[in-house]
């Protein structure tokens, strides 16, 4: 094939990409348009009886003298007691106006909000007591972390390495089981570092 007629040809191939891509770009960004107007027009909901969480104070084991850092994750904590949390991980702000109504977006952006803060100071915390040591209060954190749906990966991967060095083969498959069940795109790497535990555990001979 001569030169002049191959770049002729891949000159025509790249404006056909570009008008196809231009197309469904448009007819995305149309999509979305069209879904915000519908978004912006649902009515206020009541939102009094969503899963809101509680936290546990006293079954987390707060110090009332604990160093640094933890004392820090702990005030964090602490902070958060009168306010409302929601794990609305996942969710757009399209999706959240569509269900609720777009008059409750800010308070729920509000509750998700202190669920970031809560879920990032208890595997914070987690983390902070396994690596002093304390094995007890280190799984009792982690795991509340787990049952509020965190998706903050050391959360799930500090709780997995716990549970590998105590021979807790079946507690790391329940982590990969609600592992699954998230709605963030961290999933797949907290499941991809979840198994290769696993796969650690199998490479332990047994005593």
């Amino acid at each position: 094939m001569p030169l002049f007629a191959f770049f002729v040809i891949f000159a025509l191939w790249s404006m056909y990409e570009i008008r196809r891509s231009t197309a469904a770009g448009r007819k995305k960004s149309e999509e979305f348009w069209k879904q915000e107007r519908e978004a912006d027009n649902v009515r206020k909901q009541d939102i009094s009886n969503l899963d809101y969480i509680s936290i546990p104070f006293d079954k987390l084991p707060f110090n009332d003298s604990p160093e640094l850092p933890a004392r820090t994750y702990q005030d964090n904590i602490l902070k958060l007691k009168d306010k409302k949390i929601l794990n609305l991980t996942g969710y757009t702000n399209t999706e959240l106006k569509l269900q609720y109504g777009a008059a409750n977006l800010e308070a729920l952006t509000e509750y998700d909000t202190n669920f970031t803060k809560l879920a990032s100071n208890i595997a914070r915390w987690g983390q902070n007591l396994y690596e002093s040591g304390n094995l007890k209060d280190a799984i009792t954190v982690l795991e509340y972390g787990i049952h509020i749906g965190t998706d903050v990966s050391s959360n799930y991967l500090t709780l997995g390495q716990i549970y590998l060095n105590q021979d807790r083969t079946d507690s790391i498959y329940d982590l990969i089981d609600q592992a699954g069940d998230l709605r963030t795109l961290m999933k797949d790497s907290i499941l991809k570092h979840l198994r290769e535990l696993l796969e650690q555990d199998s490479d332990i001979p047994n005593s």
